[in-house]
């Protein structure tokens, strides 16, 4: 079973991912996230044909957090 999604992070691109831990201990510097995007009310939806890639933590920051 995956884990859930915990935060929403920001790149240094700009670009918004929902991400969660990577599972192997040997990826401590990326976490699994898809890529999101803003919509109406403050909530994030994916954006069309996204799919999990990794993203590095370095230069991000935490934009939200998810409720568990």
């Amino acid at each position: 079973m995956q884990k859930p999604y915990t935060h929403i992070v920001e790149t240094l691109a700009g670009q918004l991912f929902q991400v969660r831990d990577a599972d192997p201990a040997n990826l401590d510097h990326v976490w699994n996230g898809v890529e999101v995007k803003k919509a109406k009310g403050g909530t994030f939806v994916p954006k069309a044909k996204a799919r999990e890639i990794l993203v590095r933590k370095v230069g991000t920051r935490v934009v939200a957090n998810l409720a568990a």
